[in-house]
């Protein structure tokens, strides 16, 4: 058991030291960039959990451990999350469309296309009841 947990905290840390080296350059204040960094680097983080380098929760938990430790991730995702709404529907892969709905929840934006059945905020929740 003990051996199960090293070697997945292990596997995590290597997913997020890989993660972070290829965290692609965002430019100066450029929508553009900062946007396909984001699906770049979520594309990545998926391929590792399709050839089961990692969980979906470790790269949960790797992308939330970036947004605070890597500023060109965090500016990428909040942008990513501010224009959700102008990505179309299969421009991101499952992870980062899922990390980037929580992000918009926690920062209470309005649901969008991509979380038609997903309520962001409580007032919503109120409002499908």
């Amino acid at each position: 058991m003990s051996e199960e947990i090293i070697n997945l905290e292990e596997s995590t840390t290597i997913a997020y030291e890989k993660l972070r080296e290829n965290m692609p350059s965002i430019g100066f204040i450029s929508r553009k960039k900062r946007v396909k960094g984001y699906i770049q680097l979520t594309e990545i983080a998926q391929y590792m959990i399709t050839n089961e380098e990692i969980t979906e929760e470790a790269a949960l938990l790797i992308l939330s451990v970036m947004m605070r430790k890597c500023s060109d991730f965090q500016k990428a995702a909040m942008m990513t999350a501010l224009s959700l709404n102008t990505i179309g529907k299969n421009i991101l892969s499952a992870i980062g469309l899922k990390f980037i709905l929580e992000v918009r929840k926690n920062l209470n934006l309005p649901s969008t296309h991509h979380s038609k059945n997903e309520s962001t905020t409580p007032d919503e929740k109120n409002e499908q009841d």
